[in-house]
């Protein structure tokens, strides 16, 4: 460091640290240093009394006692203020000022109170002043600049005024003077050195920290370090953001890559490593795009498991469906063609044509089947909404329903239509076709002599719905949802009597979803099975009642009883 010329910039953190200290201490000791120049003045100008006029030691201490007043004062302002952030370096140049001013004062003793009569009195004043400059040296060593300044205009007078005396006693005393403040200021810059490394020091490990800090809180990774008492001594932001102050439940013992799942939805892997002091190092890394991917992925094979299932049931029913009306279809037409040796009368003629006619019918419906299903998978059937006559909807639909399954008379069916739902607004094709699939169902698997109740109205949601129960052997718990997966048959043997594609109540999903509706089913084994299509509000007609309900618009509850 340059004792002379313009004190360095404090621009950079080390030399800004540096001056910080130096300041602290000058406005530490302000208080010692105005009390030492007050006090020795004193004692200075009471031994000069004897051998200086008045006048002169006037002039010599009072300003010596104003520096000293001045420095306690300002100790006395500072004390009280909060450390700066930021030393620019200023206060230390006031500082040099002031101690050029108050060593020169101390420097004028030996010109303005010594006596040359006195070799004593001299000596005196010149062990004051050098107690003095040693003094000061001692307090504000690691700040060279200012000690420095005091030294040498508080010594370089009298050591000049010793080799202009002469004499063996006066070299003796001038050299020594010398030397003296050559030590003082080396100790000095010593001191400053040792301050500077300790600096140097503390600038290196708090750089060193802040950076390992950075780097923690810049982490993707959730971190934080807790110690033996499981108090959490460092965190990064991850870790505040995911456990919002709360301790993770981890292992003291450590632990690796032990998956979490947060309140939040997320999933964290948590890895923790034991410190020497018994301390723990926790690290959560966010495995939430793995965990989402790796259930996409058993959805994927799960899909792909259920399409797989899906084709094999769609080639064992197809295998039946289409193959036995077709081999009856040729059949009986190669006999009517009368390439068989066996006469055909008119009645077997008759029978015959009827049996390929229902052959043909039943391969076209599998086929209209297939073809929707690929429509609605598509998403290629448009919907548009309509005003329905429920009744009417209901009896056309009854009536193509029982002309499929062979019945010729509708007498079979109790039907009852709440006057809330007297009309429905909802597409006319797709309605329908629910209704045939769900009363073909219902005729398909109903126990023979029992009626077939169809109820419409609206639930107290004030959805309208429309109920189809038969009284057939009902259909397992565990298998009310799986019967709408496409292909699908709750019984296969059953539905082997029965025949059909497996498509129906899938159909019939699609259709109500839509729609923006859905079909549910409710059954017991051995009482029956409910199919009921549920609408939105928005499906109820303008012209049905909107009376409130009446007796006759409490018969679905008797249905749920019996079948749930």
């Amino acid at each position: 460091m340059a004792l002379f010329g313009r004190l360095p910039k404090g621009t950079e953190g080390l030399q800004q640290q540096i001056y910080a200290q130096q300041q602290a201490m000058v406005i530490k000791n302000q208080l010692a240093m105005g009390l030492i120049n007050i006090v020795n003045g004193l004692l200075v100008a009471v031994g000069a009394a004897s051998h200086a006029p008045l006048r002169s030691i006037l002039i010599w201490y009072l300003p010596i006692m104003l520096m000293g007043i001045v420095q306690v004062f300002s100790w006395l302002s500072f004390r009280k203020r909060p450390k700066p952030e930021t030393v620019s370096g200023s206060y230390l140049r006031k500082a040099e000022l002031a101690a050029l001013a108050i060593g020169t004062i101390w420097g004028a003793a030996s010109l303005m109170l010594a006596s040359n009569e006195s070799d004593a009195h001299l000596l005196f004043v010149w062990m004051m002043q050098a107690g003095m400059a040693a003094g000061l040296t001692s307090i504000l060593g690691p700040a060279p600049r200012i000690t420095s300044r005091f030294v040498f205009a508080c010594l370089f007078p009298v050591t000049v005024m010793n080799f202009v005396r002469g004499g063996d006693y006066a070299l003796t005393i001038a050299v020594l003077g010398t030397i003296f403040m050559a030590v003082l200021v080396h100790g000095s810059i010593n001191s400053y050195r040792q301050l500077k490394s300790l600096v140097s020091t503390v600038h290196e490990s708090n750089g060193a920290r802040e950076r390992l800090a950075d780097a923690i809180e810049s982490s993707n990774d959730a971190f934080a370090f807790y110690d033996a008492e499981n108090d959490l001594l460092i965190a990064n932001a991850r870790h505040r953001d995911w456990f919002a102050g709360e301790t993770p439940d981890y292992s003291k013992e450590g632990e690796d890559s032990v998956p979490v799942l947060l309140d939040s939805g997320r999933w964290l892997m948590r890895s923790t490593r034991k410190t020497s002091k018994g301390g723990a190092v926790v690290v959560h890394t966010d495995i939430t795009a793995l965990k989402t991917r790796e259930r996409e992925l058993i959805e994927a094979q799960r899909e792909a498991v259920e399409a797989d299932e899906a084709k094999s049931r769609f080639l064992s029913t197809m295998s039946h469906e289409l193959r036995t009306p077709m081999n009856i279809i040729l059949g009986f037409s190669k006999l009517m063609k009368g390439e068989s040796k066996i006469s055909l009368s008119p009645e077997d003629v008759r029978e015959y044509s009827d049996n390929i006619h229902a052959s043909g019918t039943h391969l076209l419906k599998l086929i209209n089947d297939i073809i929707d299903y690929s429509k609605v998978g598509l998403e290629r059937m448009p919907v548009h909404s309509v005003e329905l006559d429920t009744r009417a909807l209901l009896s056309e639909a009854i009536t193509l329903a029982a002309g499929f399954e062979g019945k010729a008379s509708t007498d079979e069916f109790d039907v009852s239509v709440s006057a809330k739902l007297s009309m429905l607004y909802a597409d006319e094709t797709a309605t329908k076709r629910v209704l045939i699939n769900l009363v073909t169902n219902a005729i398909r698997f109903n126990e023979p002599g029992k009626k077939i109740v169809i109820r419409a109205g609206v639930d107290p949601d004030g959805a309208p719905f429309i109920a189809v129960r038969d009284f057939g052997q009902g259909i397992p718990e565990g298998k009310l949802e799986k019967v709408f997966d496409a292909f699908y048959q709750a019984d296969s043997h059953l539905d082997r009597d029965h025949g059909g594609t497996g498509l129906g109540l899938t159909l019939c999903r699609h259709l109500a979803r839509l729609m923006s509706g859905d079909v549910v089913l409710k059954s017991r084994i051995g009482v029956g099975t409910t199919a009921i299509l549920t609408l939105p509000p928005s499906a109820i007609g303008k012209n049905s009642s909107r009376a409130a309900p009446s007796e006759d618009d409490e018969w679905i509850g008797p249905i749920e009883r019996d079948v749930a």
